[in-house]
């Protein structure tokens, strides 16, 4: 439900086992904001999440859950004010189409944050489920994804639409189970580029996130490269490069 206790349909809920975050299972609420999940596991972690709002973990200590209430995300709500435009999803042929231009999804942050906001898919650091499907094979413009890291370079205000294929077809290999395609608003220009990001969250206890991507592109040749810390809140340091 959200914070006037109105039912949220089309929420993504998501199991998460612990302590690694790998991806269980995941659904989507119905009209009236219910969900079932099934699993065949202890020691699991919920994740709710839903356009607009805040996404929530909760560690799961018993089958029923009761009322999960979602808060409005702070930071997308000057933008629900001034823009006032939720994406539309739409089914064309294969695909079902989310629109991010001019959508409140185009503050989401990294293609990771992105993805992982839309019905029915789960990212977690560049692993990418579809429900019902499994993981799924990401390109972008056209081009197949050959590193994770490339999520975390793309930024969410420069993506013009994301489809997802719940059942390719024949142009896909037979062992591809699902796929994602993105496309930005602009080509990635030739050259060296580089960012920075600072961020802190919360998931199950607070996270500090320092991230340098840098990136090289000239003709067919694309190189990049992704160098993060993570610091908990007890002091522990986990660094992925």
């Amino acid at each position: 439900m959200d914070e006037k206790d109105q039912s949220l349909s089309y929420a993504n809920v998501v199991l998460l086992s612990l302590p690694d975050s790998a991806f269980v299972t995941g659904t989507v609420s119905d009209e009236s904001g219910s969900f079932t999940l099934k699993a065949n596991q202890n020691d699991l972690l919920l994740r709710v999440s839903s356009i607009g709002y805040t996404t929530i973990y909760n560690k799961v200590e018993k089958p029923d859950l009761g009322t999960i209430r979602l808060m409005p995300d702070a930071q997308l709500l000057g933008e629900v004010v001034v823009k006032g435009d939720l994406p539309k999803v739409q089914l064309k042929g294969d695909a079902q189409v989310t629109n991010v231009t001019g959508t409140i999804l185009e503050k989401a942050g990294t293609g990771n944050d992105l993805l992982s906001k839309l019905p029915g898919v789960s990212a977690e650091e560049g692993t990418v489920n579809v429900f019902g499907s499994g993981t799924a094979e990401i390109y972008i413009n056209g081009r197949k994804m050959r590193n994770a890291s490339e999520l975390d370079q793309l930024s969410s205000d420069n993506v013009k639409r994301v489809e997802v294929v719940r059942n390719p077809g024949a142009r896909y290999d037979a062992t591809v189970k699902a796929v994602v395609r993105i496309y930005t608003r602009k080509s990635q220009g030739e050259g060296f580029g580089f960012d920075n990001r600072f961020s802190t969250y919360y998931k199950y206890g607070w996270m500090v996130l320092d991230q340098f991507n840098f990136n090289y592109r000239k003709d067919k040749f694309d190189l990049g490269e992704c160098c993060m810390d993570r610091i908990r809140a007890e002091g522990t340091t986990r660094r992925g490069d």
